[in-house]
């Protein structure tokens, strides 16, 4: 390369570096993932220019849902209000990460067909097609001594 293209260089390399600077924006935790309002060091969702990145999610109802598949459609329709207030669908979301727990009732296995069986109502149906990337694992889930069975994180990427 010769001295004479090191200007040209110079400016595509600030071109691509404003190009991939995005806003971001930090969404609190909403009540249902934060009902003791504790001061958590976590953000429930972060925007990053048109994609928002939303963090472990888990029923909030718990207590009440004690199997895998009540836990997935009641955490999976609170992921929907909260995608809602942000003006995005669940037909938006490109990526899920379902953390599976044991459950206790299951001998401590995993309950995939549960988690699927509350899953497949809201991808992949009729009303609503879409049907994200989307990795499952067993884990040892943190809130599991509160009685969670999945948690779910997700990438979401409002339309243009």
């Amino acid at each position: 390369m010769t001295i004479k293209h090191l200007p040209l260089l110079a400016v595509a390399m600030v071109g691509s570096l404003t190009a991939s600077g995005q806003e971001t924006k930090r969404i609190p935790l909403p009540a249902s993932q934060n009902p003791s309002n504790a001061d958590l060091p976590i953000s429930a969702a972060v925007w990053a220019g048109n994609t928002l990145y939303v963090s472990g999610w888990l029923d909030p109802d718990m207590k009440t849902h004690t199997d895998t598949t009540s836990q997935t459609v009641g955490l999976i329709k609170d992921i929907q209000k909260f995608l809602e207030s942000q003006k995005l669908t669940l037909s938006d979301v490109v990526m899920m990460h379902v953390y599976l727990g044991g459950d206790p009732a299951k001998d401590g296995k995993m309950d995939f067909a549960g988690m699927m069986a509350g899953y497949s109502q809201f991808f992949g149906t009729r009303d609503q097609p879409n049907k994200p990337a989307r990795t499952t694992v067993q884990v040892v889930l943190p809130a599991g001594v509160r009685g969670a069975l999945v948690e779910i994180d997700l990438v979401a990427v409002r339309p243009k």
